[in-house]
This record gives C-alpha cells, sequence and structure tokens, in this order.
C-alpha cells in the first residue's frame, strides 16, 4: 500500500547548528522536516536542514511549499542558500503567520538584508509567493490545519492530514495548561507528532519562558495526546549523542512509543 505521507527528518537540532563527531547521530542541522505526499513536496521549517544535498533532485516536480512556523534565525536560516530558490523554473509557496507587524515577505528578507546576508532578496529567482497562514487550508490533497504555540514572538503548531495519515509538527512549543489541553485536542491520535523537548527537568529551572519543554512535559503531552508515534525534536544544541541516547532510554522505560528524532530519518505515514 502506497504512505498517505512520506517524512523525511533533515534537521532536528535547535537554536543553532552544531557540528562534530559528538553530534554524528542525530544531527547538527536545525529544523527542517521535508514532507511528500503524492507529487506535493511539503518543507516544515527551513532551517539549515533544508540543505540535504538530496532535496533538490528529491522535490518530484518544480512546485514545493514552505510551511515557517516562525521566523527566528533556526526555522529559516537555510532559506536564502537554497538552491532551487535561485532557479527561475521553480514556484515556491511560503506561509508564515503575521507577526509584529510584519508580513511573512517582510520576516523572511529581514535574513537577507545589512548587516545579516550579503545579497538580497532579488537574487532568488524563482517564483515565491508569500502568504499568512489562514486556520485550515490545503495543498493539494493535503489538509493543513494550524494553532497557535506559546512562544516568544509567537509560533504556529501545523497538522497535516492526508487520508487516515496525520503528522503534527509542534517545534518551539512551551503551553501552559490551558493551550496544552487545545493541543490534545488538536493533536489527538495522530499518526506521528514531532515535539518541542530542548531541555531536561534541571535545566527548565533557569529556562523556564525561553519557549520550549522540558522532557519530561513533553512525554506527559504526548501521552495525553494519544499520538500513536512521537519523535522529540528541537534538541538543545550542546546535547551529545551520548547525552540524548541516555534521555531517551529514560524516557522510553514510562513511555516506549516516544524516541529522541534523528536527522536523516525516514518515515511512511
Amino acid at each position: 500500500m502506497t504512505a498517505s505521507l512520506q517524512i523525511r527528518l533533515l534537521g532536528v537540532r535547535g537554536s543553532v547548528p552544531v557540528h562534530g563527531p559528538a553530534f554524528a547521530r542525530f544531527g547538527g542541522a536545525t529544523s527542517c522536516v521535508f514532507c511528500l505526499a503524492g507529487k506535493e513536496a511539503i518543507l516544515l521549517d527551513a532551517g539549515s536542514g533544508l540543505l540535504w544535498e538530496e532535496l533538490p533532485q528529491a522535490l518530484p516536480e518544480k512546485h514545493f511549499s514552505v510551511l515557517l512556523t516562525h521566523a527566528h534565525v533556526d526555522h529559516i536560516l537555510g532559506f536564502p542558500m537554497f538552491a532551487p530558490l535561485f532557479d527561475k523554473t521553480y514556484e515556491c509557496d511560503v506561509y508564515l503567520k503575521y507577526r509584529q507587524g510584519r508580513s511573512a515577505k517582510e520576516q523572511v528578507e529581514a535574513l537577507m538584508a545589512p548587516p545579516l546576508w550579503p545579497v538580497g532578496p532579488t537574487a532568488l529567482k524563482a517564483d515565491i509567493r508569500f502568504q499568512d497562514v489562514p486556520s485550515a487550508f490545503c495543498i493539494g490533497d493535503v489538509l493543513v490545519r494550524t494553532m497557535e504555540a506559546i512562544h516568544p514572538g509567537g509560533a504556529t503548531i501545523f497538522k497535516l492530514t492526508r487520508g487516515e495519515a496525520s503528522l503534527v509538527y509542534a517545534t518551539d512549543f512551551e503551553p501552559d495548561p490551558e493551550r496544552a489541553e487545545a493541543f490534545c485536542d488538536f493533536a489527538q491520535g495522530c499518526s506521528l507528532l514531532l515535539l518541542d523537548a530542548q531541555y531536561t527537568r534541571e535545566e527548565y529551572t533557569s529556562t523556564k519562558g525561553f519557549g520550549h519543554m522540558p522532557v519530561d512535559q513533553a512525554a506527559e503531552l504526548a501521552a495525553a495526546c494519544g499520538a500513536k508515534r512521537t519523535l522529540f525534536v528541537h534538541h538543545a544544541p550542546g546535547r551529545t549523542d551520548q547525552q540524548l541516547l541516555d534521555l531517551e532510554r529514560q524516557v522510553q522505560t514510562e513511555y516506549p512509543n516516544i524516541a529522541f528524532g534523528r536527522a536523516g530519518e525516514a518515515l511512511c505515514l
């Protein structure tokens, strides 16, 4: 049976990219997930994971969509360097919620301006269409629903549904009890949940309010959602492979259907 959604994690690191042998297993690239639904290519975030060398060849058509949770630099870092955007034969729809008085176009292009970037947005020759994010819309036969996360400056949570398969992407999320309840309704019974779990409980004593969850809270939330499978993402930049493996083992003693996402991991829903 053909999968309704084919998923590949391209970047699962939070805040900044990292490199070195201590990070080789889980990867050091920042947030990016590639979703294939028939001939529709959908990218969730455009961090440095967007620069996976095989991605341009993996696009089935010369049209793709990019769903951005927000415009913090770790989530859009790869955008100005993605090769298809320099090719006038490509078309790209970029969805990003209007925030802090700036349109989607203004938020992304702020990265490509002095003193941050040497080349302006006019260098991108693809037909790029920037759009606000409604509560629900369709990309081909994929239904996309959204809800607002709690994160400094705001962020969007996306749910992609095609047939019986559903993916919920909730990175950069620090819910209060009311938002956690709303999220459980939103994500209930999803096929795959990609969920923020950046901090340990000890770290959270000094990072509360930064917009990310500790691992234990994320595990409880995933269980309450009834997600069939959960992968934690947005790993702390300094968290080594061994530390992530140790945390994963601890979590799986109580929640065996939860794992820590690895860059390059492919799943079929």
